[in-house]
């Protein structure tokens, strides 16, 4: 038996659950951390571990979160349901490779400096 959404989800879920990827949503999680939750995911941190509150990702979202944890997520809005699993890849394909930036050139003469951040 599939168990139901808990109250508190990792990070993880809540990015399944938005559609974004893992590294996007830990973004929105830093970034709702360092604006003092006025921006981005909204989470708690429990002894150096987060988990975002599902009714905070509810009020994000704009309605109720309906699913289990170990099947299909999906949120449902005031307006009818918004489906928000994860779109599988179509049977028999590859995925595609990024392209590749071109490599920036230096002119002579002119040093590089290193990166801050």
């Amino acid at each position: 038996m599939a168990k139901e959404l808990p109250d508190l989800l990792t990070v993880e879920e809540a990015a399944r659950l938005l559609r974004v990827g893992r590294t996007k949503a830990y973004a929105m999680a830093r970034e709702w951390r360092a604006t003092s939750g006025r921006s981005g995911l909204p989470v708690v941190d429990i002894g150096h571990i987060l988990r975002v509150p599902r009714h905070a990702l509810e009020e994000l979202v704009g309605g109720e979160l309906r699913g289990s944890v170990d099947g299909e997520l999906r949120a449902e809005r005031a307006d009818g349901p918004a489906p928000l699993t994860p779109v599988e890849p179509a049977a028999g394909t590859t995925p595609t490779k990024p392209k590749r930036r071109a490599k920036r050139s230096v002119p002579p003469g002119q040093t590089t400096l290193p990166l801050t951040g």
